[in-house]
C-alpha cells in the first residue's frame, strides 16, 4: 500500500529514488494528490480520481518544477472541472493540439492518410503553399471566417481549389483531432460562396484524330509514344498507366492490370489488338526494368512527358492533356454505342451510387468486346482515306 503523509518540500526532497520501476506517495494535506517517483529519479505529482470505472489520472507537473503548494491548487481545479463533466487530460490534449501550425496540421494529415497517392500528396502541398504560405506557421486557432474570407478575395484564379484544401485540412482537425469546434472555411458554405465547379470538356474530336494519331505515331520517344497510345485505348488515368510494370502485362491473355488505382483496387482491362505491337516492341527497349515507363522520377518510373506532348502540340495545333486522351475514349465508346453503365466500367468509374450498376458484374468477354470496339472506331478514323 502507498505510503501517505502530509506533503512538504523538504519531505518531497528526501524521498529516495526506487531501484526500478515506480513508487507513489498519498498527500494527507490533500485527498487523491499523489507524488509518483520514478527509477529515473523523475518526481510528478498527479491527481487520481476513481470514477466508478475507472482510475482517472490527472499530471499536475513535476517537482521542483511546481511546488506542493501549487500541486495542491491545481488538484483542487482538476476536481472541480471532473466534476463539472470536463475531462483535465483531454482539455489539456485539445489546448495543446489547439496550438498546432498550419503545416503541422498538413504533415499529420498526410502521415494519417498513407493511403494518398503521391500526386495528390504533391497537389495538397503546392496548393497550400500558393495560398496560404504566410499562414504556415500560424497556429490553426488562429485562423477565423473573417481570415478566410479576406484571403478567398486575394486569389485571382482557382481560388477555390486552394481553399478546398483548406477546408479538408480544418475538417480533419475538427473530426479527427478535435483541435478545433467548427472549421473556419464553412464561413464560403454559409454564405452560398463556394464557386460551381465547372467541369472539363476538352477532348480530341474525331475529325481531329488522325492528325493527332499521326504526330503521335511519328514522335521518336518510344516510351512517350507508348504511353499515349495506351492511354488512348485504354481509358485509364496517367498514374496507372505510368506505374505499370512489365509484370502487369500478360501477353497471353493480351490483358494489363492497373495496381492501387485511384478506387484503391487493381483493376484489369484488355489490350487491343492494335496497340500489342508497340508493347511488344518497347519489351525489347525496357524489358530489362521492372517498369514499363522507366524514368528519373523518385519511384523510378517515366515523369509525364511533356516535352513530346508539346511537340505534337505544336505540330498539329491540337492542345490536350493525359486526362483529356480518358475523355477522349469515353466519347470514341459512346459514338460506338457502348452502354453507359459498360463505359463506366471501362473507365474504373465507381459505380457504388447506382444502385441497379451494384447488381452488374461485367463478363471479362463484354470489356474485351468494347475495347476491341472502341480501338476499330479509333483506327476507322485515323487510317488515311481512299
Amino acid at each position: 500500500m502507498a505510503e501517505k503523509f502530509n506533503f512538504t518540500q523538504q519531505r518531497i526532497e528526501k524521498i529516495l529514488t526506487p531501484l526500478a520501476g515506480r513508487v507513489e506517495f498519498h498527500d494527507s494535506g490533500c485527498p487523491k494528490l499523489t507524488c509518483r517517483v520514478s527509477s529515473t529519479g523523475v518526481k510528478s505529482f498527479v491527481l487520481l480520481k476513481w470514477n466508478g470505472k475507472t482510475m482517472q489520472r490527472v499530471t499536475l507537473g513535476k517537482w521542483p518544477d511546481i511546488s506542493v503548494a501549487q500541486a495542491r491548487i491545481l488538484a483542487g481545479d482538476a476536481l472541480s472541472a471532473i466534476a463539472g463533466g470536463i475531462n483535465p487530460t483531454e482539455e489539456k490534449r485539445k489546448q495543446r493540439v489547439r496550438r498546432i501550425t498550419l503545416q503541422e496540421l498538413l504533415n499529420r494529415y498526410l502521415k494519417d492518410k498513407c493511403d494518398l497517392r503521391e500526386a495528390s500528396i504533391l497537389d495538397y502541398t503546392k496548393k497550400l503553399n500558393q495560398g496560404f504560405s504566410d499562414w504556415l506557421e500560424k497556429p490553426i486557432n488562429e485562423i477565423t471566417r473573417d481570415m478566410v474570407l479576406n484571403r478567398r478575395k486575394q486569389f485571382e484564379g482557382g481560388r477555390d481549389n486552394k481553399m478546398r484544401v483548406l477546408r479538408l485540412l480544418m475538417r480533419y482537425a475538427v473530426v479527427t483531432l478535435k483541435a478545433l469546434d467548427e472549421n473556419p472555411v464553412d464561413v464560403l458554405r454559409d454564405g452560398s460562396l463556394w464557386a460551381k465547379a465547372k467541369r472539363k470538356k476538352r477532348m480530341i474530336p474525331s475529325n481531329n484524330l488522325r492528325e493527332w494519331y499521326e504526330a503521335v505515331l511519328s514522335l521518336e520517344n518510344e516510351k512517350a509514344k507508348v504511353y499515349l497510345l495506351l492511354l488512348l485505348h485504354t481509358g485509364l488515368r496517367d498514374q496507372d498507366i505510368r506505374y505499370l510494370e512489365w509484370s502487369d502485362i500478360d501477353f497471353k491473355s493480351n490483358c494489363l492490370t492497373a495496381r492501387d488505382t485511384k478506387n484503391h483496387t487493381d483493376f484489369t482491362t484488355y489490350i487491343a489488338p492494335q496497340i500489342q505491337p508497340f508493347l511488344t516492341h518497347l519489351k525489347v527497349l525496357t524489358g530489362d526494368s521492372r517498369f514499363v515507363f522507366p524514368g528519373d522520377s523518385k519511384d523510378g518510373v517515366m515523369n509525364i512527358p511533356r516535352k513530346p506532348i508539346a511537340q505534337i502540340v505544336s505540330t498539329t495545333g491540337i492542345n490536350f492533356s493525359s486526362h483529356d486522351l480518358k475523355r477522349t475514349f469515353l466519347t470514341i465508346g459512346e459514338a460506338a454505342m457502348i452502354p453507359f453503365s459498360l463505359l463506366k466500367t471501362l473507365a474504373n468509374h465507381k459505380t457504388d451510387g447506382d444502385v441497379t450498376a451494384g447488381y452488374i458484374n461485367t463478363e471479362a468477354n463484354t470489356i474485351k468486346q468494347a475495347i476491341n470496339k472502341i480501338a476499330d472506331y479509333i483506327e476507322q478514323h485515323v487510317q488515311c482515306p481512299r
